[in-house]
């Protein structure tokens, strides 16, 4: 091969000479090399398709946390042991003298039917357990004019936004409501609150009817957590007045009334 003359005049080259000589072919590389790479790239895949086998799946040991914070800590669960106490228990046995509390001042263990408005009974016919709720609010507290008082200053601020002051289901919660139900635009629906003073509520039992502010029917919910035992028994006591009310007989009115009833 001629030797390269740095004084040569590349217009002097012929127009089809190359532009430069091709480059060797690289060697191929041996099979350890492949394998290598290839097995890399599947064990990269392999954590892909253990979350997505994790997220399809049930397990019974905890989820991965990475970070912990108090999701995951020390503590003792129950029947385990512990050495600080000389038992080695870690459920402790109540203190001597202690005295149970309770917000009602009852005892629901003592009295179940104030606290629930019902019992459970076995039926002598099936054998099966049957509910047997409070039939009158005199069989677990005393009925009175402050207690009937009470109820209507508690009804008028946790019952009236739905019911209405009569209970009649016509309260502003549900006037509002079924207004935007009527919109087809809005795309929601409302069941129509209920009229406390039908014959079916009546039939009620009074335990029912606690039980109903207790633990909720249908779209109303449950009233217990924010209304005490008391509370909720005074609200009953209302609620009959209130049907009583829209269909007492003309003869329980002063008889100064009566007659100016009579005329409308």
């Amino acid at each position: 091969m001629a030797e390269h003359d740095p004084h040569l005049d590349v217009t002097e080259l012929p127009l089809d000479a190359p532009a430069e000589l091709p480059l060797p072919p690289l060697p191929r590389p041996p099979f350890w090399m492949v394998a290598i790479a290839l097995v890399s790239i599947v064990v990269t895949w392999l954590p892909l398709a253990l979350i997505a086998r994790a997220r399809v799946t049930r397990s019974a040991e905890p989820r991965v946390q990475l970070l912990q914070d108090m999701g995951v800590q020390p503590k003792f669960l129950q029947q385990d042991t512990n050495p600080l106490f000389a038992d080695d228990r870690s459920m402790r046995p109540p203190i001597p003298g202690a005295v149970k509390f309770n917000l009602d001042g009852e005892d629901p263990e003592a009295n179940p039917m104030y606290e629930h408005g019902f019992t459970l009974v076995t039926d002598p016919a099936s054998g099966k357990l049957v509910v047997k709720y409070v039939t009158k609010i005199s069989e677990v507290t005393p009925l009175n004019d402050a207690l009937v008082q009470r109820g209507q200053a508690r009804f008028n601020i946790y019952c009236f936004p739905c019911h209405g002051y009569d209970a009649s289901g016509t309260g502003p919660v549900n006037q509002r409501a079924l207004q935007l139900a009527n919109d087809p635009n809005n795309g929601i629906t409302w069941t129509q609150v209920a009229n406390l003073t039908t014959d079916t509520i009546r039939k009620e039992a009074d335990g029912q009817i606690f039980n109903t502010i207790t633990n909720g029917i249908r779209s109303m919910p449950a009233y217990g957590p924010q209304i005490p035992v008391a509370d909720r028994w005074a609200i009953v006591s209302y609620v009959r007045c209130l049907q009583f009310s829209q269909q007492a007989p003309i003869d329980v009115a002063p008889p100064d009334k009566q007659q100016a009833l009579k005329s409308q």
